[in-house]
């Protein structure tokens, strides 16, 4: 596989889960704290261009043969890789003490919570993977 097919299949990937991972959250009840994550706000659609906008604007400058912007993707993702693992946390955090937010949780509301925070953190790993992936040198022949 070619490099630039490379880049471009690994960030899209990391942007697809992020946006899975925004989306998952946004179905928590945790969103129900804040006003504008719920999903279907327009909190919600900010954060998925933003997030996926991130992403996919420098993609689409390093696909017009702008070599400079594969620099540019792997800051993005570090900038991200930031909020993974923070995410994660929070929403482990709220299944394991209910009490400390006030909040009496369901069966969806714990597999909510579970599904969003292993979303993150596979959004996560999948970002720590996009650096070794990527900065491959070309294919020997």
């Amino acid at each position: 596989m070619s490099e630039k097919r490379r880049v471009i299949l690994w960030t899209c990937l990391a942007a697809g889960l992020f946006c899975i991972e925004l989306i998952l959250v946004s179905l928590t009840p945790l969103a129900k704290i804040g006003n504008g994550t719920r999903f279907g706000s327009s909190g919600m659609f900010y954060n998925l261009y933003m997030g996926g906008g991130s992403y996919l604007i420098p993609l689409a400058l390093y696909c017009l043969n702008i070599r400079a912007m594969k620099y540019v993707i792997g800051c993005v993702n570090g900038l991200w890789l930031i909020c993974h693992p923070v995410i994660a946390l929070i929403c482990f955090g709220a299944m394991a003490l209910p009490g400390l937010l006030k909040m009496s949780y369901g069966f969806l509301d714990i597999a909510g919570l579970f599904t969003a925070g292993m979303s993150a953190l596979c959004s996560f790993v999948i970002g720590i993977l996009w650096y070794p992936m990527c900065r491959k040198k070309k294919d020997a022949v």
